[in-house]
């Protein structure tokens, strides 16, 4: 099978979560692809399996880098797979291996979407069987290689999943907050402030650190799967171990571990288990020693003087999921005093899923567009500052 990695090109697609699509592309360029196009939730460029590889090594913000083998008509379970079984499924599949599928499917002749699953499971068996007289496993599990269909209508598309498991789980966190956030989430919210890598970056209410911790890779350019042991992409029957060698050589070579970060990430909570987590992490991470973590509230968060201006990233709880929106409103109140307080050495932002507590508690900002953080549409809001009555209200307040 030697040459099919990288070999002929095909369309690549790559997923990430809703609303970070074009961060994601941001990055596909930066690594020297061409974005042909992208949506809110994915990016599609051209490569080959090799290529994959690299995609797989360095995204911070995907989900899944998907290799397409073949687009076609289908109106129908048989036509799938009457179109799949033609696939050289040999060159890809082991036929004592096992493989997965996954699918997305919107079909009126498909009324269990399982069942398409089952008859690409059946296309590939049939052809390996044919092919070698034995047929390989196949299940649930996605540790080893993995398929996903995506048909809608009578449009068709089977595509090598090359990663498996979400590139969003980069393998660090040990220790987690009551809602935790996707490390690829974490890491296009850096982005979307437009910190530089060079100035302070303080996140208070850090939770369990993720977002200090993605900053820090940002900063050292180290790859977010580089300790990472196993991508569906390895147990393919074309997978060549010398490429993916060279991708990681690459990567460690680029990665700066020690390099003199001539800025602050300081993470802060004040709740002393969730700077605990944050320092369990980091450790885990390769971090230790480079992130502070204080116990501390948003009011009394460390605010080192800066000559070159800083970011300041708060992700505060959600009402419905950490309480009574109008319990939460002093909280967004004291966030909203902090950040305006600070306005003049760092830009300040806040992720929120309830952007009606920051209405509630007179935070006026800029919106800077939706993110998901699993199904709750969050907003980034920038720059955030007290209405003159709320600013008031705020000081009887905190004169009682």
């Amino acid at each position: 099978m030697s040459g099919v990695f990288d070999g002929e090109p095909s369309v690549i697609v790559i997923t990430c979560s809703a609303g970070i699509g074009h961060f994601l592309a941001d990055e596909v360029r930066e690594l020297g692809f061409r974005v042909a196009w992208e949506s809110s939730c994915a990016v599609e460029t051209e490569g080959t399996l090799a290529d994959c590889m690299t995609l797989n090594m360095k995204l911070r913000t995907a989900h899944r880098v998907l290799y397409t083998l073949d687009r076609f008509r289908a109106r129908n379970a048989n036509n799938l797979y009457n179109s799949l079984v033609e696939i050289p499924w040999e060159r890809y599949i082991q036929p004592d291996g096992y493989f997965s599928v996954d699918r997305t499917v919107e079909n009126t002749t498909i009324l269990d979407t399982r069942y398409a699953s089952l008859k690409v499971k059946d296309a590939v068996v049939d052809r390996l069987r044919g092919k070698f007289g034995r047929r390989p496993d196949s299940g649930n599990e996605r540790d080893q290689a993995c398929l996903f269909l995506h048909w809608v209508d009578d449009r068709a598309s089977i595509y090598i999943d090359t990663t498996g498991e979400s590139l969003s789980f980069r393998g660090y966190r040990l220790e987690s907050s009551d809602a935790p956030m996707r490390e690829s989430l974490a890491a296009a919210l850096v982005k979307a402030t437009g910190w530089n890598g060079r100035t302070n970056f303080l996140n208070p209410m850090c939770g369990g650190g993720t977002i200090a911790i993605e900053a820090l890779w940002i900063a050292q350019n180290r790859a977010p799967a580089l300790t990472r042991e196993n991508f569906a992409f390895m147990h393919l029957a074309c997978y060549e171990p010398s490429l993916w060698t060279k991708v990681k050589a690459d990567a460690v070579k680029a990665y700066e571990p020690d390099k003199t970060i001539p800025c602050e990430i300081i993470a802060s909570d004040i709740d002393p288990r969730m700077v605990e987590a944050t320092l369990a992490n980091a450790q885990a991470a390769g971090a230790e020693g480079r992130i502070r973590c204080e116990v501390a509230d948003v009011a009394m968060s460390s605010v080192p003087e800066t000559t070159e201006r800083g970011v300041i990233l708060v992700n505060p709880p959600y009402g419905d999921r950490m309480g009574d929106p109008m319990l939460l409103r002093d909280t967004y109140a004291d966030i909203g005093v902090f950040l305006e307080d600070n306005a003049s050495s760092y830009d300040g932002f806040i992720f929120t899923g309830s952007p009606e507590i920051a209405e509630i508690a007179g935070i006026v900002a800029e919106d800077r567009g939706s993110f998901y953080s699993g199904r709750i549409e969050c907003r980034l809001l920038a720059n955030p500052a007290l209405t003159p009555d709320a600013r008031a209200m705020y000081r009887r307040r905190s004169s009682k």
